[in-house]
């Protein structure tokens, strides 16, 4: 069909803004982008080398229409519930169902193609024009598709009236944004430029762009790049020897950069965990000779990972004994704490005990000082009770006598 390099598009979105800047310095009468009054020509063959589409061939209009008695049509919309509007979604479905490369799928590619690449519509619907034209008789591969995505282009651009909220622009937005990204130079990318260019550059890419432009103030414009490296590739030509742009390296050392971070930080997990493995060691020094033997693991595991054989008299031992001693160690320290918690427990108790045998005992030593002070009391009452009757004695003796 003439549309191999599509399998290896690199685009999954458009960035509206950087989009509508491209859009408002297109002459579509003339064909041209304005680029600081330097003019950038829109042609058949630069849309051929955004897109790798066939250039060459019979413009689609000028094809005869399918005869009536030609079913191709209504087979096709066989697909579909009768009566139910046909849109992107349902075409991407069925295509993606479709086991075979049969005209229908070649159909349902045709009307993808339509309108993801030329012209689309705003209401929902799939725009099926082109199909009028293709029979099982027609080469599709012999139609100047280039073309076809030029008219469009100019067409939505008429139509288009920017700042309205009711007016939206539904021509090839795929071809502008790669147009301009081939054609402009960038301070924010150093792209090898290649053809098509829908192979190599990305959506990523294209928002990192528009993204940096906008921070400096000038999006949507820039210097025209020097002459390419064309590396052009037809049909269905695989592309894998030939997708080695050098920006592609930005991109993988980003990838590296995570990966560093990642094991830096479990290499720092794995220091955290042997310090305070080694705490609860030392915490408990009777645990010597286990202790002893798991650093003698650790260092196997270490001879291991550097590409050594570590071997005693019987031979290495299995990795199910590494686990059982683990878990023997894991079952000695939870021993040690639940023993060393009792002995914390039972300690507390005796201290209790002693401090509250010294508060009774200071309470009895304050209680028998009470006493004993009541007891002089008393005694010195008594005394003075005794001497005031000796007085009254004496003194009635006195008057007696």
């Amino acid at each position: 069909m003439g549309f191999g390099s599509l399998l290896r598009m690199k685009i999954t979105d458009i960035p509206l803004k950087l989009r509508f800047y491209i859009l408002q310095n297109f002459d579509s009468e003339r064909t041209v982008r304005d680029v600081e009054g330097k003019e950038l020509k829109v042609t058949t063959q630069s849309i051929h080398d955004m897109l790798g589409i066939p250039t060459v061939g019979t413009i689609l209009t000028q094809l005869d229409q399918s005869p009536k008695d030609d079913t191709c049509y209504d087979e096709w919309k066989e697909q579909f519930q009768e009566g139910e509007i046909i849109i992107l979604n349902a075409i991407e479905k069925v295509i993606v169902r479709t086991t075979g490369a049969d005209f229908n799928f070649k159909l349902n590619f045709l009307v993808l193609f339509v309108n993801k690449f030329c012209e689309s519509t705003s209401i929902g619907r799939c725009n099926l024009f082109p199909l009028i034209y293709i029979s099982r008789k027609t080469y599709i591969s012999n139609i100047d598709w280039c073309n076809y995505v030029l008219d469009s282009l100019v067409r939505t651009k008429n139509s288009y009236i920017p700042y309205s909220v009711t007016s939206y622009f539904v021509g090839p937005s795929a071809f502008l944004l790669l147009f301009y990204s081939d054609k402009i130079h960038s301070e924010a990318l150093k792209v090898t430029c290649k053809h098509p260019t829908i192979c190599y550059c990305s959506s990523e890419k294209i928002r990192y762009r528009e993204t940096f432009e906008q921070e400096i103030g000038r999006i949507g414009l820039g210097e025209l790049n020097e002459e390419f490296f064309n590396e052009e590739v037809e049909g269905d030509t695989n592309l894998e020897d030939n997708d080695c742009d050098k920006d592609e390296d930005d991109f993988v050392e980003e990838y590296e950069s995570k990966l560093s971070k990642m094991l830096n930080r479990f290499e720092r997990m794995k220091e955290n965990l042997n310090s305070n493995f080694n705490d609860k060691i030392t915490k408990f020094p009777e645990k010597e000779i286990m202790s002893e033997k798991i650093n003698d693991e650790k260092g196997n595991e270490d001879k291991e990972g550097n590409g050594e054989n570590y071997n005693d008299d019987d031979g290495p031992e299995p990795e199910v004994d590494y686990l059982l001693d683990g878990n023997k160690v894991e079952n000695e320290v939870t021993k040690n704490d639940r023993e060393t918690n009792e002995k914390e427990t039972n300690e507390k108790k005796k201290e209790d005990e002693t401090e509250e045998k010294r508060m009774m005992e200071r309470s009895n030593k304050n209680k028998n000082g009470e006493e004993k002070n009541d007891e002089k009391t008393k005694e010195t009452n008594n005394d003075g009770e005794t001497s005031l009757k000796n007085e009254t004695n004496k003194k009635l003796l006195d008057k007696v006598v």
